[in-house]
């Protein structure tokens, strides 16, 4: 079977590591656990009383022997498992082990976000962002929608692809969709002049729906994301000792690139060095790029991201026939005077977006951190608080409500950053409340596919044990250490599937705290055990 790569990560994605020049960047801190070894049932404190069948049952013998294979392997001497499996139909918990124990999920994390977004908004739930003439300008009011039409279909669904590119810190490279970033503020600015609009002095964007804050990862929790709040840039390497070609997406008159990367010999290794973009009018990239390899595509992050989206809306409303006054490359925040209520204004476009389902499926199948942060913070919102911290206090008071012990998980942000714990059974419970919901369908489809899409893309090939048949999500976290070996904090696995027999089960895997040596293989064989154990709950439960 193939193995399954480890999620992304960059300065928006935390959940893994970041690749340049062949090493992995030092990007978490040590922790240090003991292991507990064997297969058998747990101390189930807080299992409300289940007795859950462990593996040392006669009648599963052989699944037995194939997960002691797996987690008795010496690379996991100090190293934690647990794991749960639980069918839907009946309540029988088929798997237990450790589940009471708080691992480190990783993006499975993920999984909570979406599933309160759900549950709250509802997958009907449509982002609507207006914008209103004073007379004088035209002030665009953020509503928190992750895409702004950037990834929208004609079909009303949102594109992704299996290497998006916020998976291009980690890879090197992603696939770019083949959506227009800028089709939303396109869509405004057409609206606004079928409105009578001709001119106007300025251009603002109100953030005002919840706080911008940054979080562990530096990426930027904000209402106003265009293109993911990153740059798109593509590098095709020349003859060698010549410039290599450059492009980059969502133009705009505010900024530029420039690019200083040359062309390598042939064989050569690639180092690409991009900036962030604060707002400066020149993104100046640098590095080689070697003489016959494929084009890369690479992303530059945003940190200004109220100041990008006006700079390409003002873009936008001057191609369809609006000319502004001030310039794009400035970001006057007097238009925006302390009373924000609009209704007084003419409303000259407002975008409405796909159904939330839709967003479910971007955050989970291609574990796209800021859309998950994003999600919490508009939770929030919508009961009425503009901040970060206030959406996770109302993800908690939706976890209390679903019956799930909450002393047994510890959930810090949406994405999954190192900072979160929760315990297998906390997770199972989730799944299992989630399962009576009438979001639950959305849910399930909203995870990647064993070996069809998302991070679980290259997990399988068609006719492996599982190929199509388990919907889970994944998470990983992996640093390089202090001897320079690289250490995995954690892999998981969270999802549903309908195994061989039949049976539509609820599971969770987590393998937290492996040291694997230097080689990136090691990696691998971490993914591919627990994309193993899986495997064995598909074929024997």
């Amino acid at each position: 079977m193939a193995g399954i790569p480890p999620d992304g990560y960059n300065k928006n994605r935390n959940d893994n590591y970041l690749i340049k020049s062949g090493l992995i960047v030092l990007i978490l801190l040590l922790i240090t656990t003991t292991f507990c070894c064997g297969c058998t049932q747990t101390d189930n404190k807080d299992s409300g009383g289940e007795n859950a069948p462990d593996l040392t049952l006669n009648s599963h013998a052989e699944f037995k022997e194939e997960i002691d294979a797996i987690i008795s392997d010496e690379k996991y001497d100090y190293s934690d498992w647990g794991f749960m499996a639980r069918d839907m139909n009946s309540g029988e918990v088929l798997l237990s082990h450790n589940i009471d124990q708080m691992f480190t999920p990783g993006s499975t994390t993920k999984v909570f976000t979406v599933t309160t977004a759900l549950d709250i908004l509802g997958p009907d739930y449509r982002f609507k962002t207006p914008v209103y003439y004073t007379g004088e300008n035209l002030i665009l009011v953020a509503s928190g929608d992750p895409a702004m039409g950037g990834r929208s279909l004609p079909d009303g669904t949102l594109e992704f692809t299996n290497e998006d590119h916020v998976d291009a810190g980690a890879f090197g490279s992603c696939i770019l969709t083949k959506s227009d970033p800028m089709a939303g503020l396109n869509d405004l600015s057409k609206q606004a002049y079928d409105s009578g609009i001709r001119t106007v002095n300025d251009v603002a964007i109100d953030t005002n729906l919840f706080k911008e804050e940054m979080q562990a990862d530096k990426g930027i929790i904000t209402p106003i994301i265009i293109n993911d709040n990153l740059i798109d840039i593509t590098v095709i390497p020349e003859k060698a000792g010549s410039p290599a070609t450059v492009d980059w997406r969502p133009k705009s008159s505010a900024y530029t690139v420039e690019s200083r990367i040359i062309t390598g010999d042939s064989g050569s290794q690639r180092d690409l060095i991009i900036p962030d973009y604060d707002g400066q009018k020149v993104i100046e990239i640098s590095g080689t790029i070697p003489e016959g390899s494929e084009p890369v595509n690479v992303t530059s992050n945003v940190n200004v991201p109220a100041q990008f989206a006006r700079g390409l809306f003002i873009d936008a409303l001057e191609r369809a026939g609006i000319s502004v006054k001030s310039p794009a490359d400035r970001y006057p925040a007097e238009v925006l005077s302390g009373d924000h209520n609009y209704e007084k204004y003419d409303i000259a476009g407002e975008l409405i977006s796909p159904p939330l389902s839709e967003y479910a499926k971007v955050t989970l199948k291609v574990s796209q951190n800021l859309y998950a942060n994003c999600l919490i913070a508009i939770i929030g919102a919508h009961e009425g608080y503009n901040s970060f911290d206030a959406g996770m206090m109302t993800e908690g008071e939706f976890l209390k409500k679903t019956g799930i012990n909450v002393r047994s998980l510890a959930l810090a942000d949406g994405e999954g950053s190192i900072n979160n714990r929760i315990s297998p059974k906390s997770a199972i419970d989730l799944l299992t409340y989630a399962h009576k919901q009438d979001y639950y369908q959305v849910l399930k489809d909203s995870m990647p596919v064993l070996g069809v899409d998302g991070t679980l893309a290259k997990g399988a090939e068609p006719g492996d044990p599982g190929y199509g048949k388990i919907s889970a999500k994944t998470g990983t976290s992996v640093a390089m250490i202090m001897t320079g070996d690289i250490f995995v904090y954690a892999r998981g696995l969270l999802g549903y599937m309908n195994t061989e027999k039949g049976n539509e089960i609820a599971f969770v895997i987590y393998a937290n705290n492996v040291p694997v040596g230097e080689s990136m293989q090691g990696i691998n064989d971490v993914v591919s055990d627990v994309n193993g154990v899986a495997v064995a709950i598909y074929r024997h439960l």
